[in-house]
């Protein structure tokens, strides 16, 4: 009984020790409780090249629109993002934005990629509100940021996953936020009401 007295104090010595290491680095691993002034708050998630790349104009778009000359036409609300418009172009001058590309199916009942095909948006709609405020005179870069609505499909991603791995192993880990650019504008809430020119 006395050799196994030693080995018993020797355990819960051991047990205690890894109960302190917790109780110390378990403050450590918690973190810090959110801010209540940012609770809530709309996060605007900025357009980077990667961005501009995947959904920006493209060879065969044709010449860019003049959005601010197109006239107001058709209102489209939106309950929740992604609204269903697969791809955006700038306007001319890099100002504005049009439609593109729209996705050309509602999967379910309330699917919310389906809100803009349901509703009739056509590719070629320029943007002339959101929320009422005019966004011709925007550049297109700050308007993607407004309107925050980007299906990233597998695909894409993949590909930003590969860019992101060879990136880091080349030694390039320091250029985390290149090619972002912040406009200053705030993520739109939603409901978004946003008037076309459907010409």
């Amino acid at each position: 009984m006395a050799r196994g007295a030693p080995l018993l104090s020797l355990a819960v010595l051991a047990a205690l020790a890894v109960l302190a290491c917790q109780l110390v680095l378990g403050a450590v691993f918690v973190g810090t409780p959110a801010t209540p002034g940012l609770r809530g708050r709309a996060v605007t998630r900025r357009v980077g090249t990667d961005y501009l790349l995947r959904n920006g104009p493209k060879d065969a778009d044709g010449p860019p629109v003049d959005t601010a000359a197109a006239p107001a036409g058709q209102a489209v609300e939106y309950k929740k993002r992604p609204f269903g418009i697969a791809r955006y172009a700038p306007g001319v001058g890099g100002n504005g934005a049009t439609v593109m590309e729209v996705t050309q199916k509602s999967r379910y009942p309330g699917d919310p990629q389906g809100q803009a095909f349901v509703a009739g948006v056509q590719p070629g709609w320029s943007l002339k509100t959101v929320n009422g405020q005019d966004v011709t005179g925007l550049p297109f870069g700050a308007i993607m940021e407004m309107l925050d609505d980007e299906v990233l499909d597998p695909v894409a991603a993949l590909s930003l996953n590969v860019k992101k791995d060879s990136s880091q192993s080349s030694g390039s880990s320091g250029m985390a936020g290149a090619g972002m650019t912040d406009f200053g504008v705030e993520k739109a809430e939603v409901p978004i009401t946003v008037v076309y020119s459907s010409r």
